[in-house]
Parts: structure tokens; sequence; C-alpha cells
């Protein structure tokens, strides 16, 4: 008789499960599965693809355990100071609810080994789900789904992504700039290392506003010096500043009205993410918006088609996307 795939509310496959399967030990699936030695390449493989086509997923409480609890998702963000993740991590939470799933939380930026947060955390949890999370020392990972968000295709030959569609929006914010008059737009990345993507890709796509073909792009600290930062940049005869995140545009905002900058007036004012604190200030946020609970939504059922087997680990049908869109308010 032939095994089915285990499904939410039936029988989920055990160690004991596999080992009949692949025809070994208990012991030679533990080895299997957490690349130990010991084992012929041949048993692994023979070992990992019965694993697969059971969808067993080592539990973490255990060896052999026939019942486990419920399943917890581990969710590595890189700065719980900034909003974006806060929102993410809620919306997550709140995602994961329907399912009786529990979250854990934690943060790499900060952490002692930031290389080495989800190899911990894979321990603990039966799903990694994260910003940049490396999966070569995840052991056992055969057998767990792993999720990028904000990743791309290329990602796909190593978990699941989630992708962020952010380019696409482009044409959409070129075209607001335009209608209000923009012919000088400048692009503010945030320090810290070479000039990242998004900021490229909005400078890209900016030039056609401009005279010259150029577009500017600055890069400023997250949290400090941005009054220093704004007087290079208007000196530029800058009309409209792209921040790389709500939360720096709205400190720019802070900065721009001690200077007595009017926005829109003197100058126009970007964010991206769509945050809700870009809703709270005055005048409130333009923002190249993203649907954090679409994004925490798309993620939860993800991986719950991986864990069900029903989506496979890694590959093209382990792929979704969510796309950015302006959001016009009053700050151009």
């Amino acid at each position: 008789m032939t095994q089915q795939a285990s499904t939410p509310g039936t029988h989920r496959a055990t160690i004991i499960d596999v080992a009949a399967r692949a025809g070994v030990s208990r012991q030679t699936v533990s080895r299997a599965m957490n690349d130990m030695p010991g084992i012929s390449v041949a048993t692994r493989e023979r070992v990992l693809d019965a694993a697969r086509e059971l969808s067993y997923r080592p539990s973490r409480f255990g060896r052999g355990l026939v019942e486990q609890g419920p399943i917890t998702l581990g969710l590595v963000v890189m700065d719980l100071t900034n909003a974006y993740y806060g929102e993410l991590g809620t919306a997550v939470v709140r995602a994961c609810a329907p399912y009786g799933w529990n979250v854990v939380l934690v943060e790499a930026e900060n952490a002692v080994d930031p290389e080495g947060v989800a190899a911990d955390l894979a321990r603990r949890v039966d799903a990694i789900v994260g910003y940049g999370v490396g999966t070569g020392d995840i052991r056992g990972g055969a057998g767990m789904p792993v999720v990028q968000l904000d990743g791309g295709r290329k990602h796909l030959d190593a978990g699941g992504v989630v992708e962020q569609l952010f380019a696409e929006a482009m044409p959409e914010l070129v075209g607001h700039l335009q209608d209000v008059g923009v012919r000088r737009p400048l692009v503010l990345d945030l320090t810290g290392g070479p000039i990242g993507g998004r900021a490229l890709t909005l400078a890209a796509a900016l030039r056609e506003l401009t005279d010259d073909g150029e577009v500017l792009i600055h890069e400023v600290d997250a949290r400090t010096g941005h009054r220093e930062a704004l007087e290079v940049a208007l000196a530029t005869g800058a009309d409209a500043l792209i921040a790389f995140n709500d939360e720096l545009a709205v400190r720019l905002l802070r900065a721009l009205r001690s200077m007595e900058i009017e926005v829109p007036g003197q100058v126009r004012l970007v964010g991206i993410d769509g945050l809700e604190i870009g809703s709270l200030v005055t005048p409130e946020l333009t923002s190249l918006s993203i649907d954090i609970e679409a994004v925490a939504r798309e993620t939860v059922e993800l991986v719950a088609g991986m864990l069900e087997g029903t989506v496979p680990l890694k590959g093209p049908d382990a792929h979704r996307t969510v796309p950015y869109h302006l959001e016009v308010r009053a700050s151009t």
C-alpha cells in the first residue's frame, strides 16, 4: 500500500516511516538527515528520497517521536527597531493563527553570529522564513521548508521565494513625478555598503525626468546626520527626494521642517514600503507601497504547501510574487 504525503489533521510522517520506506534503521535516517558520516552516498540519497516522498520533517523535539507538537515557523528579520520588520512580524503571526502555528521571531543584524542565526533556529522550528537566510548550514535542510522573502528566481535552487516586485512599479512613480513637474529627482540610499539594488533601480527609472539623464544617489545614515545630508542634497537643485524607505523619509521630513523647507512646496518627498507611520505625519507621505499582509499571507501559504507536500521545497513551483504600487499622498 502506498503511503500518502501528510496533510493537516492526518498522520505526519515520522522517522520510523522514513526508515521503513528506505529499508534502513532509524539511526541511519538520523545520520542521513543530519549529514553525518558512517553511511554511503547511495544510502543517504535513498533516505532523502524517502523523506521527500513522505514529506518528512525531522522533529525538533527529539529523535523518532511518533507525535509532534504544533508547527513552529521561524522568522528571521534584520533589525526589529525598523518599523517594517515590526509590521511584517505582526502580519506573519496573524497569517499563522488560522493554522494554529507558533512563530519564533529572531533578529539577525545584532546577533553574535548573524550568519549562523538561521542554522541555530532550524534546530527549534519546522520551517524558516527570512531575508537573506543562509541555508547552507541548516542541518537536515533537505526536509525543511526555507523561504526567502524579497528574493528572486536565482534563489529558487535553494528554497522557496516570495518575490517583491519593485521594478515593475517604476512607471507609476515616474509618471506621477512627471505630472507634478519634477525635473531633478535625487535618491537617498542608506550608508553601510555599496549602493544597493533598490537605489540603482530608482535612479535608472528616474533618468527620463531629467534634462541630462543623470540622477544622483547620496548616502545617508538611517538615524543621524539628516540635516547635513539634506543641505548637500538640496544644494544640487533637487526638487524631489526619494528615500530608501518610509522610516528614513519620515526622519527627513522632520529635518526639513526644522530647516523651514516646505514639503511639497519647495521639495517633494517619497518613501518606500507603505508603512503606517507614513500616514501619521504631516504632510502624509507618498510611498511606493507593498501590502505587507499579502507578503505574510503568500509566505505562510507557501510554507503550508511545502509542509503538506503539495508544493516542492524549491524550484519554479515554490515561487510567489507580491507587487509594489504607488500610494500618492500629500508629500508630493
